[in-house]
């Protein structure tokens, strides 16, 4: 059959086939044309194929095609879209892979270079041609005070289809050279590695970094998932630092800490300390589940570098969970759970704990009251291998832990006739009250391992509180207040000399407001008021308007007497020229010192298959310069903006 000006659908590739002359052979089910346009409809992915075919197995073939996700016209036989990728002798199978023989990046017609790495299809998720080439990528431009002007130019070397290296030296002209080494390996999904390290011979530290700071400077860092099916899988996170102002100083290019970070979110769902916590954590574990049972073993390194003695940082080295995971017999809510830890360090006590954990729940209706009673059976053993200051080196301690919870809920309507327009709205009511008791522990001598350890003191806690929600019909719970308080029957009385107003009878109250608009306004307060000299010790407060003014507004307020902080930040974006043009503006201040603590700002161009955007970061310490360019299907080079619209 002969077809002229086709338009052909593909449900397997959820895509589109349009063309203007093509030869369709019914038996077999092949078609064959001269030039055809192809859109992936999901991911707005399109393509312009010459010399195409598919054949009987569904498989389609190009002699040469352009890709993209910018607007192509499909009339012109030379049309060059702002961005592209040049492919020849390319297939499409119905699993979704493709292979090419070269690729060329194309800006508008000029071509650019070639494609060293995979470049993935969004529909597919698999790689659109193999074998990967070994090249330069597109280098990394970054300028600040303290490290000057600085280029990093990457070369990326694939050691086979899986595994490839990408060696990226990093030239700054006040700090010298600084190196970035990745390594990555792909097998399968749920089986594939990270690695990155950084390295530099700061001989210029003195000038223009912390005194204290070492000269062999480094940060190794790296991620595994390993998973066999989908009943367990094992993990290993790697973090070590020279010192922890390295991944504050040097927070630019392929290795700096928010390039890394993203990557890993992106790549293993999981994050990393922040650049400012004083340890990095290393750690391996791995779990499995089935039914109702569970189990989870773990090990854990810290590298610390904070104020403390490094030699009496604790260890988790080794860390076993096992669990029956809760399930409902007549009624009644049961589960069982049992942990091991040992826990090492160079100084002071350390050993092992073992615990045994039965808890059984009931929860149960009376009139107008939802209600559930609890019990905890926690039972614990202390093997200590260097006892330290206790007076043995077993110990034990036994926990019974009672709670009632009851609630109830009250519903009201109100409506209003309005001189602009009727307005209807529902309240609901919901008080609740806990009581929880806690008998004292079997022993007074308790080693500090874990979490828990630190909450076995005799408590008899009485929690009160109340919600409320209100709703209408355009908006569901457009507004939420929680108000609740504990009182302690075991702390002791109110004192005028107190110290610690955190450890007497009554907590204190804790006020939440929440509220949101048809996502044009959002709102959130957060308050506590303390009974012992403080008074209002905390707020918190966090506004967001959209298209109110001005496109985006953020705004946020943070006080804390105890702490001595006050802290404001302010955010705000606009486009301009039919949102082509993007503005965003940043200011974090403190408020106790009367000093800014950071400001940015970033002018975005935005086009429907790219961004281009130019911004400058400053504080009291550095004055930053970056870039970003985002092409959509293919990612991004230089520093994500920390705004979009």
């Amino acid at each position: 059959m002969e077809l002229e000006n086709f338009k052909l659908f593909d449900f397997t590739q959820n895509m589109t086939v349009f063309g203007e002359k093509a030869q369709l052979d019914l038996r077999n089910e092949e078609i064959s044309s001269s030039k055809v346009f192809i859109y992936f409809k999901k991911e707005s992915f399109r393509l312009k194929a010459w010399g195409f075919y598919k054949n009987a197995l569904n498989e389609y073939r190009a002699k040469r095609a352009l890709i993209t996700t910018c607007e192509l016209d499909c009339e012109k036989e030379e049309d060059f879209p702002p961005w592209s990728v040049e492919v020849k002798d390319i297939i499409l199978t119905p699993e979704g892979i493709s292979e090419a023989k070269a690729t060329l990046f194309r800006l508008s017609k000029v071509p650019l270079f070639y494609l060293p790495k995979k470049m993935y299809l969004p529909s597919a998720h698999l790689p659109i041609f193999e074998p990967r080439k070994a090249g330069f990528l597109p280098p990394s431009i970054s300028q600040g005070n303290r490290l000057g002007f600085g280029i990093q130019l990457p070369f990326f070397y694939p050691l086979t289809d899986q595994i490839d290296f990408t060696i990226s030296p990093f030239y700054t002209t006040k700090r010298g050279l600084l190196w970035d080494l990745e390594s990555q390996i792909a097998l399968t999904e749920g089986t594939k590695s990270l690695f990155k390290l950084r390295y530099l011979r700061d001989t210029k530290r003195g000038e223009y970094a912390t005194i204290k700071a070492p000269k062999e400077r480094y940060w190794i860092t790296g991620k595994v998932d390993y998973t066999k099916n989908k009943n367990w899988d094992l993990h290993l996170d790697v973090d070590f630092v020279s010192d922890k102002d390295f991944l504050e100083e040097f927070n630019v290019g392929e290795g700096g800490f928010d390039h890394t970070k993203r990557l890993y979110l992106e790549r293993f769902s999981r994050d990393i300390e922040d650049k400012s916590q004083d340890y990095r954590s290393t750690r391996f574990w791995g779990q499995y589940y089935k039914h109702s049972f569970y189990t989870l073993f773990s090990s854990t390194h810290l590298d610390y570098e904070g104020p403390q003695d490094k030699k009496e940082i604790l260890h988790p080295l080794f860390g076993g969970y096992f669990s029956l995971l809760p399930f409902e017999f007549k009624g009644i809510i049961p589960s069982l759970n049992l942990t091991y830890d040992y826990l090492s360090r160079e100084r002071g006590y350390y050993g092992s704990r073992a615990g045994l954990n039965f808890e059984i729940s009931y929860p149960f209706s009376f009139a107008f009251l939802k209600s559930e009673f609890k019990g905890t059976s926690k039972n614990y053993l202390y093997f200590l291998s260097d006892k330290g200051n206790f007076s043995d080196n077993n110990l034990s301690i036994n926990l019974f832990e009672l709670s009632f919870t009851t609630y109830t809920q009250f519903y009201r309507n109100y409506f209003f006739e309005l001189p602009f327009r009727p307005f209807s709205f529902t309240h609901i009511l919901k008080p609740y009250v806990k009581l929880f008791y806690r008998k004292e522990a079997g022993s007074s001598e308790i080693p500090l391992f874990v979490y828990e350890d630190y909450f076995t003191d005799k408590a008899k806690i009485l929690e009160y509180g109340l919600w409320q929600f209100f709703s209408s019909p355009e908006q569901k719970n457009f507004l939420v207040i929680r108000a609740y308080q504990q009182y302690d029957f075991n702390k002791p009385e109110r004192s005028t000399t107190a110290t610690k107003p955190e450890e007497r009878q009554l907590s204190d109250l804790y006020l939440q407001i929440t509220s949101t608009w048809k996502g044009r306004f959002s709102m959130r307060y957060d308050t506590t008021y303390n009974f012992y000299s403080y008074g209002f010790k905390k707020h918190s407060f966090n506004l967001s308007l959209r298209n109110l003014g001005l496109e985006k507004i953020d705004f946020t307020y943070q006080e804390d007497k105890a702490w001595n902080t006050r802290q404001a930040t302010f955010v705000i974006g606009e486009s301009f020229f039919d949102h082509k043009l993007y503005f965003n503006y940043y200011l974090s201040r403190n408020l106790i010192t009367d000093e800014t603590s950071e400001q940015k700002l970033e002018a975005l161009y935005l086009r429907e298959c790219y961004l281009l955007g130019l911004g400058v970061s400053i504080t009291p310490r550095d004055t930053k310069f970056y870039f970003r360019v985002d092409l959509k299907g293919l990612g991004g080079l230089g520093e994500k903006p920390f705004g979009l619209p």
